[in-house]
């Protein structure tokens, strides 16, 4: 998901870089159009880390359950 976004907004802010010929649409490139990209490239980081982990944990909560069937079996 934020790949798409991330290539959306990346295509959006390089065709806007192409039609600038002045200071304001620069510091728009610098002061608006960078720091998003940058947040948006931060956000899909912490989304594959934050999937990363959850995978994490829903292999060990399946080990525990695992473990648990087990143990009700024995019983």
């Amino acid at each position: 998901m934020f790949d798409d976004v991330l290539g959306v907004a990346t295509l959006c802010a390089e065709n806007f870089r192409d039609g600038v010929r002045d200071s304001f649409g620069a510091s728009m490139i610098g002061d608006v159009l960078d720091p998003v990209l940058k947040e948006i490239d931060a956000l899909r980081d912490f989304n594959e880390q934050f999937q990363r982990q959850a995978r994490s944990i829903d292999r060990v909560l399946e080990e525990a359950r695992t473990i648990q069937f087990k143990d009700c079996a024995r019983t």
